[in-house]
Order: C-alpha cells, then sequence, then structure tokens
C-alpha cells in the first residue's frame, strides 16, 4: 500500500529534524582546545563552500540576520578562523574568507563528521546507503528549485 503525498510530506517535515539530531548527538565540535558551537561550525562551512562572500550572502546561506552573522563573523576573526576584507571597488560591501587556521578546522571537523556518520550507518548494506545518497540528493534539488522560485 503506498501512502499519499500529504502522509509522506509529514514523514518528511516530521523525520528530518528526528534524523539530524541523531546525526549531530554525539559529534565533537571540539578540536584539540579548538571548541566550536554549532553556529560557528556552520559559518565557516558557508563559507569555506562559497569562497570570498559578501556578509549578506553569508547571512542568506546560513539563513540568519545580517547582525547576527556579523556577530559570529566577529567571533571567528577573533579566534583567527575567518579574516574580513572590505570591498576593492566599494569599501561598504564586506567580504569574508577563511584563514588557513579556518580551513584547517573546517577540514578537520568535515573528516570527523564522515568518521560519525560511517559509524552510524555501518549496519547498512552499499545498496541501502546508495538509495540514501540518491534520496538526498533528490531531496537538495528540489529544496534548490524552491529556493529559486521563492527568489523570483
Amino acid at each position: 500500500m503506498t501512502r499519499d503525498k500529504e502522509a509522506c510530506l509529514n514523514e518528511i517535515a516530521e523525520g528530518l529534524p528526528e534524523i539530524l539530531r541523531r546525526l549531530h548527538h554525539g559529534l565533537p565540535i571540539a578540536n584539540g582546545e579548538m571548541e566550536l558551537t554549532v553556529a560557528q561550525m556552520r559559518a565557516l562551512h558557508g563559507i569555506g563552500d562559497h569562497g570570498d562572500c559578501t556578509m549578506g550572502e553569508l547571512a542568506h546561506k546560513l539563513g540568519i540576520t545580517l547582525s547576527a552573522a556579523t556577530g559570529l563573523v566577529d567571533r571567528l576573526i577573533q579566534r583567527g578562523l575567518v579574516e574580513r576584507e572590505s570591498g576593492k571597488d566599494d569599501r561598504r560591501v564586506v567580504y569574508v574568507r577563511l584563514a588557513d587556521a579556518g580551513r584547517r578546522a573546517r577540514e578537520v571537523f568535515r573528516k570527523e563528521r564522515q568518521r560519525h556518520m560511517a559509524g552510524a550507518l555501518r549496519r547498512l548494506s552499499a545498496h541501502e546507503l546508495e538509495r540514501i545518497a540518491d534520496s538526498i540528493n533528490l531531496l537538495r534539488s528540489a529544496l534548490e528549485a524552491a529556493r529559486g522560485e521563492e527568489e523570483k
């Protein structure tokens, strides 16, 4: 028996937050003496994924206000993980990029997240993992398309 579309949407809406909580549970966000908040890690990944980006672009990517992004970046700058630079053509535009220490931290945490994920999913077969990966890619595409429609 197949579920109707609304039942599937409800399962997705209820299941995703639970899945994310379980995936992040026990995932360390500290590396030696470096301890970061989840928001700081998200910012490092957002900046690293985007390369040099404006504060506005970072805020949009993270789904937070510009003032929240600015505070987050200020704390990352204090820790030597991020650099800020005014635009060459327009000094009002501020760009952020990962510092060398930020790139290293991002890579360490990326590897740790992957190791944690592999341990959590070790009981699944290659076929089951492929189905999950395909579903995640499908969901990502649908969300990107929806975001593009909202921005029009």
